[in-house]
């Protein structure tokens, strides 16, 4: 039925004419790349955006996936080899890895946020500190409570800055799940 598309179906663009098909069975039948090979007969070519990929990916252990997109994705997401193994256990070691990436992550972020000159975290010292190390390097003479007074500043507007954030994304979450 031309027109009219459904997940299994891509359109086509035949010698005579565009139509909506089922792809599987298209695919199983002749497909030609260039207009020379249609010599008899219809001869489909696949409608894709430029720079988009209509390919069948044959597996010996499974049925054939049919791939419609950017190349770029299909070589981002798959992962090919020649390994297949019988033991759930032997993919512990990608497992891991991936564990491993996680934790890392998660790990440098917080460090990052703990740098943050905020009340209550490591950055509050930290930006005590260089003050002190800056004002004190720069040979003026500054009482310490006008540094502290800079430094309380400081740390209360990255106070304000991360509350705001953590409402924007508390309303955030609720609003997309109601």
């Amino acid at each position: 039925q031309e027109g009219v598309t459904s997940p299994k179906s891509v359109c086509f663009n035949s010698t005579l004419d565009s139509q909506c098909l089922h792809a599987r069975r298209v695919l199983d039948q002749l497909t030609c790349s260039t207009d020379s090979d249609c010599s008899a007969g219809h001869c489909y070519k696949p409608h894709t955006s430029e720079g988009y990929l209509l390919q069948l990916i044959h597996s010996s252990s499974e049925e054939t996936a049919l791939f419609i997109g950017d190349p770029s994705h299909l070589y981002y997401t798959i992962h090919l080899s020649d390994y297949s193994s019988r033991w759930f256990w032997a993919e512990m070691p990608n497992c891991i890895e991936i564990f491993m990436i996680y934790v890392v992550s998660l790990s440098g972020a917080l460090a990052i946020f703990n740098a943050v000159p905020a009340f209550y975290l490591d950055g509050q010292h930290m930006l005590d500190a260089f003050l002190e190390f800056v004002i004190g390097q720069s040979g003026y003479r500054v009482s310490s409570s006008i540094i502290g007074n800079f430094s309380f500043v400081i740390q209360l507007f990255s106070t304000v800055l991360i509350a705001i954030n953590v409402i924007n994304a508390f309303i955030s979450v609720c609003v997309m799940y109601q």
